[in-house]
């Protein structure tokens, strides 16, 4: 199926543009826990307070497809799913906003 007629498709909603590339250091916005999608760590743990710095090591969607996220990796080698408000720029430079120059 080609994007223009996914496009015609109703409730077909496009993908966002992800604000944040690959290599970007940024830093926790909120205490990251674990979802369940950390096995060897229990359910409700704590895997990276509010502060941390991280490097942002790959950008994908969520099952969805529209939303960005990202895998962090913190000190010790976590490697964490987030969203883009659960993280920023750890130079403190502002955030853009996808589809604006």
């Amino acid at each position: 199926m080609s994007d223009v007629e996914a496009a015609a498709k109703p409730g077909f909603i496009p993908p966002r543009e992800p604000l944040y590339d690959w290599g970007l250091r940024v830093t926790v916005q909120e205490d990251l826990f674990n979802d369940g999608s950390h096995p060897q760590v229990p359910d409700g743990a704590l895997l990276a307070p509010k502060g941390t710095p991280g490097v942002i090591v790959r950008v994908g969607r969520t099952e969805e497809g529209s939303l960005p996220v990202y895998l962090v990796e913190f000190p010790g080698g976590t490697v964490v799913g987030c969203l883009e408000e659960e993280i920023a720029p750890a130079d403190g430079s502002r955030r853009g906003v996808p589809g604006v120059m």
